[in-house]
């Protein structure tokens, strides 16, 4: 054991030390870092700008993809000869919003020079007439607060300059053209070139830096969050402690272990003397005598009809949700666009109007629902097509309390298992996360939840069916790669004749999960495409996963307590935590073959997710939220009393994460309806740094408990409730009051 502490310990050091190395980078003196910033490398077939991308929104928040920017010729023998073989100007009507966007990455503390020349050619006007309100502009999607340059009139062409200096390292957003989602449009012409940002030395004396804050565009409407975050963090706590001292009183029922009938008699199971007869017979109640009056009261407080009951609140909270909560912002807009998009211009023509990386399941839901939307008239940001997106959500929620009802309950009776199941059905971290951004990670733990059923009752050919479907939801699941492929050649070498079988259904969920994108490649299938349609579906995949290049944005983690939450990542820390997560496989292969219990395949998967959360590159909340689940899970099936408690921590800590950012973002009093996105979690604020010590904390106590389960064969059962509650209180501090005692008087 101390050996064990003392190399996790010094493993903890050198990423620490590691992380802070590989994270301390910044930009060179005078580098260009703007791609294309002169517009100069253009696709004479497609009309396409070489790094930057067109979006013209209208006024009522639909996109048109009919409009675009003009690539203009300089006049000969003008001024804008020096602009090269072209510039660009955007022209926009009835107060729409039109910009080229593109992603460049800065560094905190790292002072930058942004230059741009324009020329109002038309002058720019607002709805409102306000002067203060936006037009020609030149700056930053995240921040909207960004001292940006801003135009309305010009006489003639004229070079704007600005310095900044980002307060967090982070891939940035960089917009130019006239008007903004979130903060309105315009009506007028602008022309501009020669855009560029340099890192710079020093700025000239007398000269304003403006900061460039991700995530501060919402300051004032967060009352609304702060009372939702106490309150259901309250909540949460006083369900999953209620929880267990329900567990603790259901043990000391004689009839716990056994698989109880359904409607347990009043008596519990316990017969008395005069009861028994040697002609006893129990007659199985027909569903009419259950609703008979004498009857009543026992079938509406059977265990089955409390589940039910729970599963109605479960889909009400999340119901009432939907209906108040916009969902992910802009990013909700982004994808209902996309399900009118299919609809409208069929799968093939997707990827030439939305640049974007979703998984192949769930293009294939926003298409129904681009459908009902269209039937519906619903546009990108109406409420409605927001509320239609998430559904699915709620039915997977759903789900996953039937499957781990039905899990449960075939090792146990039923009240305990509505009782583990109605846990997952109140989550506040659960259902908070669902229907605001857990979108299609919902559908994906549905799915992994289904294929721990059938590893838990050995149908191995489902198992690669199951995770296949979770995987075109979420390509998060890659992270439990590593597991199901253990499982499955665990059991190829176990039993030869299940060698077949699992390789058929695994060969062919592959096939079909290839098959289902080409309704979406079909156009990328030409010999000069790039990429081919023939790989789309994985260099998808790979855009998807290195679109995310920060250490993290949204999660508490092990980099946040030393500010490096947000730092973009290297190649290098890249390959330090891939070599971290092998170790962790290894780890698990040789904790495995002490147990060879199928149920460790479920705490295997869920420090998967949860190690990969809390120190991996790209990590989101999330991640930790899958993990919960199956510690949840996990404790449920096993009883294991220290999976419970850890169950619980993570569970508060993860919807104070998800709390937070939604807080920041002004969701819970429905700011993101003017197109506002989430705000990361960027700022070294108390909050973060304690959230994130508690969560890293309490993952190394769990891989100490994972450790002792399956290394030492060490589970520590719920013990049944005492018939004095205050006596086990006394004695559990007098026993920790001693053991602190003894740690502090050893000796050196």
């Amino acid at each position: 054991m101390k050996r064990f502490g003392k190399t996790l310990l010094i493993c903890f050091v050198v990423i620490a030390i590691l992380a802070t190395l590989l994270t301390g980078c910044s930009h060179k003196i005078g580098n260009e870092l703007l791609v294309n910033g002169n517009f100069e490398s253009m696709n004479q077939d497609t009309k396409t700008l070489e790094n930057w991308s067109f979006v013209y929104v209208n006024k009522d928040g639909s996109k048109n993809s009919e409009k675009s920017f003009q690539a203009e010729k300089p006049l000969v023998g003008s001024n804008e000869a020096e602009f090269g073989d072209r510039y660009i100007s955007i022209t926009t009507e009835d107060y729409a919003t039109a910009y080229l966007k593109t992603s460049v990455k800065l560094y905190s503390g790292q002072k930058y020079l942004l230059s741009v020349t324009f020329n109002v050619k038309k002058k720019i006007t607002t709805e409102s007439g306000d002067n203060d309100a936006i037009g020609g502009y030149f700056g930053f999607l995240e921040d909207k607060n960004f001292q940006e340059i801003n135009a309305y009139d010009s006489n003639g062409w004229i070079t704007r300059n600005i310095y900044f200096k980002p307060t967090s390292t982070a891939k940035y957003t960089f917009v130019a053209g006239i008007g903004r989602e979130d903060l309105g449009g315009g009506s007028g012409t602008i022309a501009f070139d020669n855009i560029s940002i340099k890192a710079v030395k020093e700025v000239p004396v007398g000269t304003n830096t403006a900061k460039l804050t991700p995530g501060s565009s919402v300051s004032d409407k967060e009352v609304g969050g702060i009372v939702y975050t106490v309150l259901l963090c309250l909540f949460g706590a006083a369900l999953v402690i209620g929880a267990y001292y329900v567990i603790r009183i259901l043990q000391k029922k004689s009839n716990y272990i056994d698989s109880a009938p359904l409607f347990d008699d009043d008596n519990d199971g316990i017969v008395k003397d005069e009861d028994k007869t040697a002609t006893d017979v129990k007659v199985k109640k027909s569903f009419k005598e259950f609703f008979e009056l004498n009857n009543l009261k026992t079938t509406l407080l059977s265990p089955i009809a409390l589940f039910i009951y729970t599963l109605v609140g479960a889909f009400l909270i999340r119901f009432i949700l939907i209906m108040t909560v916009f969902g992910m912002g802009d990013t909700m807009t982004e994808y209902a666009g996309i399900a009118l998009d299919i609809a409208k211009e069929g799968p093939s023509k997707l990827y030439g109007v939305h640049s974007n990386s979703l998984p192949t399941g769930y293009l294939y839901v926003l298409s129904l629902f681009g459908l009902i939307g269209n039937a519906l008239d619903f546009t990108e940001k109406s409420i409605g097509m927001s509320m239609l997106i998430r559904i699915p959500n709620i039915i997977a929620d759903l789900a996953v309390c039937y499957m781990i009802y039905k899990m449960i309950a075939s090792n146990y009776n039923h009240k305990y298992s509505a009782v583990i199941a109605g846990v997952y059905a109140l989550l506040p971290a659960a259902f908070t996360a669902s229907v605001s951004w857990g979108l299609n990670m919902s559908i994906s733990i549905a799915f992994l939840v289904a294929a721990i059923n059938f590893m838990i009752e050995k149908k191995h050919v489902f198992v690669p069916i199951m995770y296949t479907l979770a995987l075109m939801f979420s390509n998060a699941m890659l992270i439990a790669l590593p597991v199901i492929i253990g499982y499955e050649i665990f059991f190829c070498v176990k039993d030869r004749k299940a060698i077949l079988p699992i390789v058929i259904a695994s060969v062919a969920s592959f096939v079909v999960f290839y098959c289902l994108f080409i309704p979406f490649a079909t156009e990328y299938f030409a010999p000069n495409s790039k990429p081919s349609g023939v790989f789309l579906v994985f260099s998808k995949m790979l855009e998807n996963i290195k679109a995310n290049n920060l250490i993290s944005n949204s999660s508490f983690n092990f980099y946040a307590i030393f500010g490096l939450g947000n730092n973009a990542s290297s190649v290098a820390m890249i390959i330090l935590i891939a070599l971290v997560m092998i170790l962790f496989v290894i780890f698990g292969v040789y904790l495995f073959s002490k147990t060879r219990n199928r149920l460790d395949y479920i705490l295997l998967l869920a420090m998967s997710f949860i190690l990969w959360s809390v120190f991996g590159v790209g990590s989101r909340v999330e991640f930790t939220l899958v993990g919960v689940v199956l510690l949840l899970l996990y404790a449920g099936l096993k009883m294991e009393r220290r999976v419970f408690r850890v169950f619980g921590i993570l569970s508060i800590t993860n919807f104070v994460n998800t709390a937070v950012i939604l807080t920041k973002s002004g969701a819970i009093n429905f700011a993101f309806l003017d197109g506002t996105g989430l705000s990361h979690l960027y700022k070294l604020d108390p909050l973060y740094i304690i959230g994130s010590l508690i969560t890293v904390g309490t993952v190394i106590y769990l891989l100490w408990v994972m450790y002792d389960i399956m290394a030492n064969g060490v589970e520590k059962e719920i013990k049944p409730m005492p018939d004095n509650l205050l006596m086990e209180f006394k004695e559990d501090f007098d026993y920790n009051k001693n053991r602190v005692i003894k740690l502090l008087q050893r000796k050196k």
